[in-house]
């Protein structure tokens, strides 16, 4: 009995750690300026800015994906965030764009820049973005 409960233990002290919080930052960010540029597009507005900062993001993305290409669980936690953050942001497009009540195009609006600004912070640093 004491073998069966101990494996779960010993396995969980040789799995690799998980991505660090700089790490989910950059795959947070590189789904939200994806969003971001996809709904320039949409919109017919210049989607060359988002483009840069997601590409130079998914340039530093893809570091810390090589330094740990043996580890899938890694990737996928990596991935799913940079998903999520995408779909979260494209919802908030939607409703600031479509969404027939002002009071919620406004605060979709306000999350958008929130969430935006953060990663410009990120990308830009804090001094430029007046942050």
């Amino acid at each position: 009995m004491g073998l069966l409960l101990a494996s779960p233990a010993a396995s969980a002290a040789t799995d690799p750690p998980g991505p660090s919080d700089g790490a989910l930052t950059l795959a947070t960010c590189h789904g939200r300026y994806t969003a971001v540029m996809e709904h320039a597009r949409l919109m017919g507005d210049g989607a060359d800015a988002a483009a840069f900062r997601r590409d130079l993001l998914e340039a530093m993305m893809n570091a810390y994906l090589a330094e740990h290409a043996e580890d899938r669980a890694y990737s996928i936690t990596m991935m799913s965030h940079r998903i999520n953050a995408r779909a979260q942001l494209r919802s908030l497009f939607a409703t600031a764009a479509f969404n027939g009540d002002p009071r919620r195009q406004r605060l979709a609006a306000g999350g958008i820049l929130r969430q935006i600004a953060a990663c410009d912070s990120l990308v830009i640093g804090r001094r430029f973005t007046g942050l």
